[in-house]
């Protein structure tokens, strides 16, 4: 980051098809950042691991065409000591699209890796599911579905202004939109 007083900044996608590339200038930006050129995929946004499994590798690709040198992806079964090394070799961090009650609760689960989120120096950037759980949280299917709070506000993602009704304050950004949010 070129500011030095910049402690962090939070990158809020509404959505994004990641296999179609809808969104690849602005990694193009991220990567221009990033001093490490290493990023950190935090994938448990399902409970199929087909599913993970195909999206672990479309993400590869992907992250690998914009440039970056390496790509680490947490595990579920990763011990603290491999949590606070992959932390550590990154100065970008990314949760994908997906089921964000699943990511919610997997990253609940595990106490070190909030606490690393909360602390961590660099670019978060969470698409759609990953953006709901940076965030206070997000009411759909007359449901709450809590976030992190790592920003302050409430999200709608996917948002489309003439289908949507929303029933709190939120911040709404639409499919292969983003917002950012410097701290």
């Amino acid at each position: 980051m070129k500011n030095t007083s910049i402690k962090k900044i939070i990158v809020l996608q509404g959505g994004e098809d990641v296999a179609a590339r809808a969104n690849k200038t602005l990694f193009e930006q991220i990567l221009a950042l990033s001093k490490t050129k290493n990023i950190l995929v935090i994938p448990w946004t399902t409970s199929d691991s087909r599913k993970e499994k195909k999206y672990r590798k479309i993400i590869s690709n992907y992250f690998r065409e914009v440039g970056f040198k390496k790509i680490f992806f947490l595990e579920k079964s990763d011990s603290d000591q491999n949590i606070r090394e992959k932390f550590s070799k990154v100065d970008v961090v990314y949760l994908p699209g997906g089921d964000p009650s699943i990511l919610y609760e997997e990253i609940k689960k595990r106490r070190l890796v909030e606490t690393k989120l909360r602390e961590f120096e660099g670019i978060i950037i969470g698409n759609s599911a990953g953006a709901i759980v940076l965030s206070k949280g997000t009411y759909y299917d007359n449901r709450f579905q809590p976030g992190l709070g790592l920003v302050d506000f409430f999200i709608k993602v996917h948002f489309n202004l003439t289908s949507q009704t929303i029933s709190k304050p939120s911040l709404c950004i639409p499919e292969n939109q983003w917002v950012v949010i410097v701290m």
